[in-house]
């Protein structure tokens, strides 16, 4: 059987809880949490394009808004 890392937090040994315990559900070993999934070259490829062509991957800053008019009382 293999053993996950010790986790110190209650978020993390809530969050292990519930790999393992969706992972029972669905019948396969729960995935390693320390493992982090690699893009495919295909979807790598995509953003240097897209970045390529003046792209950017943060999102653009949201402009002040303006203040509304006074209304009469």
């Amino acid at each position: 059987m293999k053993t996950l890392p010790a986790l110190t937090s209650i978020p993390g040994l809530y969050a292990n809880w519930m790999a393992i315990g969706w992972a029972m559900l669905q019948g396969r070993a729960p995935e390693d949490p320390t493992k982090t999934p690699s893009p495919k070259p295909a979807q790598v490829a995509a953003e240097q394009e897209w970045e390529d062509e003046g792209g950017s991957i943060k999102p653009p800053k949201k402009p002040q808004a303006e203040a509304a008019p006074k209304l009469p009382l």
